[in-house]
């Protein structure tokens, strides 16, 4: 969508949406447990994604997303955070642009 080669997720012959929307199935496709936790039943959790997908991100989240994936960081808690700098070997958390401000021990030096 952010291509504007579609204009909803529903529109993209390749996406997972289908299948979330019980409207395909793709043996691909292993659902999420948080997805399964949207309903009993797979008609319950397609009405249920459905809202979730209509109700689209707002705009201070969606900038907090384009802001991670810019610098390439890790959206997640501080317990992923830390993992993902251990396994990566980089800070995972996004930082402030430009250069740090100094500090009174620099000025000293």
């Amino acid at each position: 969508m952010r291509a504007a080669m579609v204009g909803a997720p529903q529109d993209y012959r390749w996406s997972s949406v289908h299948t979330h929307l019980a409207r395909a199935c793709d043996p691909l496709i292993t659902p999420h447990p948080l997805y399964l936790a949207m309903g009993r039943d797979p008609s319950e959790r397609a009405d249920a994604y459905q809202q979730w997908l209509d109700a689209g991100i707002a705009p201070d989240d969606l900038q907090h997303l384009r802001t991670y994936a810019s610098q390439e960081r890790a959206l997640g808690d501080e317990r992923f955070q830390r993992m993902m700098e251990t396994t990566l070997g980089r800070p995972a958390v996004c930082r402030p642009r430009g250069r740090p401000p100094r500090t009174s021990s620099q000025e000293d030096i």
